[in-house]
C-alpha cells in the first residue's frame, strides 16, 4: 500500500485547516454572535457571508470593540469578497431585513432578484377555508416563521373567496399557470417563478418542520 509522506500529510491538513479559517463567531454590543466570514468593508458597514452561504449587511457600530479591531487589522482580501475571478456573489440580505407579504408576483420577483431569496408563493382563502386558517395558525402568525422568513424568503399571499373565487385577474392568472385546485396551496419558486417545490397544509407542520422543507427545497440541485 502506497503511503502519504508525513511532510505531505502536514502540509494537506495545514491546507485543509486554511480554508476554514475565514470563518468565526462576530459579537455585537449585546452580546449576540454569529458564524461568519468577513467579505466587504464599505464604510461603515461589513458584509458577512453566512454558513448557509446567504450574505448580510451589518454596521461596524453594533459590533464588539474586539471585532472592530480584529476587522482594521485583517481587512477581506479580494477573494473572500467575491472579487476573484469566475466568483459568483452571494445572496445579499440587509441585516434588518424585515419579511412583508407581498400581494403581486412582479413585486415579489424585483425582491427575490435584489436579495437572491427564493419566493414563497401562498394561495390561500382565510376568510373561508378551514385548514388555510389552521396553516396561519400553525407556521405564519408565528415569530420562528417571520424571524426565519427575514433571512430566507420573499413572500407573496394571493386571497382567494369561496372555492378559489376572485375578481382578481393576476391572481386568477396565476391560480391557472400553478395549476391550483385546493387551499391552502404554497410554492418555493425562484425569482423567474420556476417552481422548485409544491406543500399545503398536514398535520404536525410547525415553523421547524417548514423551514426545513424551503432549506431542502432550496439547495442548488
Amino acid at each position: 500500500m502506497n503511503r502519504i509522506p508525513l511532510y505531505l500529510f502536514s502540509c494537506l491538513l495545514f491546507s485543509s485547516a486554511a480554508l476554514h479559517a475565514e470563518y468565526r463567531n462576530w459579537t455585537n454590543a449585546e452580546g449576540k454572535t454569529i458564524d461568519a466570514e468577513l467579505t466587504k468593508v464599505d464604510g461603515d458597514n461589513v458584509t458577512f457571508r453566512l454558513r448557509g452561504g446567504n450574505s448580510t449587511v451589518y454596521p461596524q457600530a453594533k459590533l464588539s470593540e474586539a471585532d472592530r479591531d480584529y476587522i482594521a487589522k485583517n481587512p477581506p482580501s479580494a477573494t473572500a469578497s467575491g472579487k476573484s475571478a469566475g466568483a459568483t456573489a452571494a445572496p445579499v440580505v440587509e441585516a434588518d431585513r424585515k419579511a412583508k407579504w407581498q400581494t403581486k408576483m412582479t413585486k415579489a420577483q424585483e425582491e427575490a432578484k435584489k436579495t437572491g431569496l427564493p419566493i414563497l408563493v401562498l394561495f390561500t382563502g382565510t376568510s373561508w377555508c378551514p385548514y388555510c386558517v389552521k396553516l396561519e395558525g400553525a407556521v405564519f402568525s408565528k415569530k420562528e416563521f417571520s424571524t426565519f422568513a427575514d433571512k430566507n424568503l420573499v413572500l407573496l399571499k394571493l386571497e382567494f373567496g369561496p372555492g378559489g373565487s376572485t375578481t382578481n385577474k393576476e391572481s386568477k392568472k396565476l391560480q391557472s399557470e400553478f395549476g391550483v385546485s385546493g387551499f391552502p396551496t404554497y410554492f418555493l419558486t425562484d425569482a423567474e417563478a420556476t417552481k422548485l417545490a409544491q406543500g399545503g397544509y398536514h398535520d404536525g407542520i410547525t415553523p421547524e418542520v417548514f423551514a426545513a422543507w424551503v432549506t431542502s427545497a432550496a439547495k442548488p440541485k
